[in-house]
């Protein structure tokens, strides 16, 4: 079983900073920010920033289609669709190779489509039960982007989505790891899709004094800075093509990293707030690095969740500084949540393709609006500029309320 390897054959993505993956990577080599001014609805009582998707134009989505798909779908549609023509791969059954019961799909919501049910119970208050939908379940349940996927391709292998917050999609990446390497599957789309810029989530995060209130929407998420306030509720989408190494090579796939190792445990601590001294993802670092034989001194980026609020930031930290010690100092930490936000459910997904285009680059995304260091996040985050650099391994963190933790390795495919 284990010598089954894992590679990345294709990244798709929509956010903020852009309407396709390398839209969205250009900006954060650039450290720009795609984080603007609430605009999807009146912010009365509530920050006025956020990382809304903008513009976003699908193809090959007849009008008909495109109604019957809440936000969410239409975010995983369109990175998905990106995915699967960087990997090669052709969406329409007939003209793929290969048997559909060994092609599936993970893709993690953390929060569902939660507009379709402000908009469906508000139908509801005004028109009764006849004023709801037929189409309501179909776009809200939070399965809705892997089963329109898996119907779009015809992927007929594993298929489902995996909910843990703000780690859904790096837990989707970990677990469709698993289900190749086992042996379930040869291919998995696997990742996350979010779009929870609604009044009702943000008031819930705002009530939790989660958010930012910086006034200036560019400069407001601050992470690892001492003066940070919090997090930029954003939405988008991030979908990767994971695929056995063996059937790569045999359809001519175009390698991009391989993805090595994964580590997930729960802090069993509380609800929101993560362990103080990081020891659930201390051990979830560990464990990713002993499944991919990843020693400290081969990683030198860690893609950081990295939300600019006291308690994770802190918590994360002093993670990093008990797994690396004094070789902490020699490794370039990036915190793209700066640039596009909390993409909640999605964020894992774009953290690991951000990982992966630094393999491919050897340019690390700045943490942008990092003014003043806390001495108690004593990390080299990359500020306001990106940075060059040639490491072997890439690591991912990521956090969700629950106390989930997931932890994703990427390495440099060298043939």
């Amino acid at each position: 079983m284990n010598s089954r390897r894992i590679v990345i054959t294709g990244i798709g993505a929509v956010s903020c900073a852009g309407n396709s993956w390398q839209e969205t990577w250009n900006s954060l080599a650039a450290g720009r920010s795609g984080i603007g001014p609430l605009t999807r609805f009146a912010p009365d009582g509530l920050p006025d920033c956020a990382g809304e998707v903008r513009d976003l134009i699908l193809t090959n989505v007849s009008p008909k289609e495109e109604r019957r798909m809440s936000r969410a779908v239409r975010f995983a549609v369109a990175a998905g669709d990106e995915a699967m023509r960087m990997a090669g791969l052709s969406g329409n059954p007939d003209e793929r190779a290969g048997d559909p019961f060994r092609f599936g799909v993970l893709l993690a919501n953390g929060a569902g489509s939660v507009d379709e049910y402000e908009k469906h119970l508000d139908a509801l208050n005004r028109r009764g039960p006849g004023g709801v939908s037929a189409f309501f379940i179909p776009k809200f349940m939070a399965n809705a982007s892997a089963g329109n996927l898996a119907v779009r391709y015809r992927l007929q292998g594993p298929g489902f989505n995996t909910v843990s917050a703000c780690a859904s999609s790096a837990h989707a990446l970990g677990e469709a790891m698993w289900i190749i390497r086992r042996g379930d599957a040869d291919v998995m789309l696997a990742g996350g899709s979010e779009a929870c810029l609604t009044r009702l989530m943000m008031s819930g995060f705002h009530s939790l004094t989660a958010l930012s209130c910086h006034p200036d929407p560019v400069r407001a998420c601050r992470p690892f800075d001492r003066d940070r306030t919090g997090f930029v509720l954003a939405e988008g989408a991030a979908v990767l093509v994971l695929e056995e190494l063996e059937h790569a090579r045999h359809r001519g796939a175009e390698i991009l990293a391989e993805l090595s190792g994964y580590g997930t445990t729960c802090d069993g601590w509380h609800i929101t707030a993560p362990n103080p001294v990081g020891r659930g993802l201390v051990r979830a670092m560990r464990n990713a690095m002993q499944l991919a034989e990843c020693p400290a001194d081969e990683i030198g980026c860690i893609s950081a969740h990295g939300t600019a609020t006291i308690a994770n930031d802190r918590c994360e930290a002093r993670a990093i500084r008990t797994v690396f010690g004094d070789r902490t100092d020699r490794i370039k930490v990036s915190a793209i949540k700066s640039m596009i936000g909390h993409a909640i459910g999605a964020s894992g997904a774009l953290s690991a393709a951000a990982a992966v285009q630094t393999l491919l680059t050897g340019i690390v995304p700045p943490t942008i609006n990092y003014e003043t260091p806390d001495p108690e996040c004593p990390l080299d985050v990359t500020p306001n500029s990106a940075a060059e650099i040639h490491t072997d391994a890439v690591m991912t963190t990521s956090l969700g309320f629950g106390g989930h933790n997931a932890v994703l390795i990427f390495k440099q495919w060298k043939g």
